[in-house]
């Protein structure tokens, strides 16, 4: 039996999780054995503080992200020779003790620092990148030593090309997406009241209040509002609730095991540009109304929506309202139905296993 080591993280993002778990499960199904490996807890403490640390920070403090993001920008090497000394004892470890025969990456942490890792101990396994953002990565996810790299877009592949990456080594296979998020092949009907959700619109607790206050100003919508993990910005909503000061129509939840269904009944989503959420919604024909990022890692992810029509930015509150109203008053809204159906970003777990089955022998 072939054995698959997945890089990954558990507390960095829903979006490297969510592939890891996509991935995992198909390449069970193909009879491989497959393991997942958390990269910050081979750091030792240094990468548990660091991963504990990004929800706090890029939530509570973005700047005090955004500036070590721009140092890994500028010196990208660097901090692939930092990771690569924290790391290489334990993930030595770990490869003897499991033994893989293709390791496979889809954190950008993880990319130049391992395959230097490998070459340096002189370990003969090869070694895949499935770059997770939609737009313009970041530097840090280069790695012109990795024997195949799998981005989600055209864009990506042209933009790592133009960046020295050998053409040869790059193939476009889309996002790794759970399999109960299904590809609808006909357009969402709007027969009654449209179904909006919020899914943890923006960073700021504050603007995340003023998004769901604004949107319940719609006529003839159902608002759903799911949370997450987010138990401040939930209690408030149910406080607000109970005391008159929004709509008690709006439903709202906290962390949910069944997004696929709240997905599946939805016309629009307001999320932020995490490339996970934003390619859920789209497979599952919903448009997408993009309310926030992440400083510096999601910057340009709202290109994809705007740039294939699926949906549209809006990082105001004050401005919510009416765009929407614009937006569902219109043929905007029932042409981006439509056009998500073309969404071809959303299917990375069938093109990766295949191209392993095929290569891996």
């Amino acid at each position: 039996m072939k054995k698959i080591m997945i890089l990954t993280s558990e507390r960095t993002g829903n979006g490297h999780k969510a592939a890891a778990n996509a991935l995992e499960k198909k390449f069970n199904s193909l009879g491989y054995e497959t393991k997942q490996v958390d990269c910050f807890t081979m750091m030792g403490k240094l990468g548990v503080l660091l991963e504990n640390s990004y929800i706090p920070i890029t939530t509570k403090c973005p700047l005090l992200y955004y500036i070590p993001f721009l140092f890994t920008q500028a010196f990208p090497d660097s901090m692939h020779s930092l990771i690569y000394i924290k790391i290489k004892k334990e993930l030595k470890r770990e490869i003897n003790e499991f033994n893989p025969d293709l390791i496979l990456s889809v954190h950008s942490m993880f990319t130049k620092s391992i395959s230097y890792f490998l070459k340096k101990e002189k370990i003969n396994i090869p070694f895949y990148i499935n770059v997770i953002d939609l737009v313009k990565p970041p530097k840090v996810w280069i790695d012109k030593n990795a024997n195949a790299i799998f981005v989600a877009t055209d864009e990506v592949k042209n933009n790592y090309i133009k960046r020295g990456i050998d053409k040869e080594k790059i193939f476009v296979s889309g996002f790794p997406i759970r399999d109960d998020i299904k590809i609808r092949t006909t357009p969402k009907q709007i027969d009654g009241k449209i179904n909006i959700l919020l899914v943890t619109p923006s960073l700021s607790f504050r603007k995340n209040i003023k998004f769901v206050k604004e949107v319940s100003k719609l006529n003839n919508v159902s608002i759903n509002v799911i949370c997450g993990r987010d138990e401040k910005f939930y209690k408030s909503l149910i406080k607000k609730q109970k005391l008159n000061k929004i709509s008690k129509d709006i439903k709202i939840y906290g962390f949910v095991n069944n997004m696929n269904e709240f997905l599946e009944n939805s016309h629009i989503i307001i999320t932020k540009a995490g490339p996970n959420m934003i390619l859920e919604a789209t497979r599952s024909a919903t448009a997408v109304v993009i309310s926030g990022h992440i400083k510096g890692q999601e910057n340009w992810n709202y290109e994809f929506i705007e740039k294939n029509n699926f949906g549209f930015k809006c990082y105001e509150p004050r401005k919510i309202y009416k765009k929407l109203y614009n937006f569902i008053n219109s043929s905007e809204l029932s042409n981006c139905l439509k056009n998500v159906l073309n969404a071809e970003s959303s299917n990375g777990v069938e093109f990766i296993s295949n191209y392993i089955k095929n290569n891996l022998k």
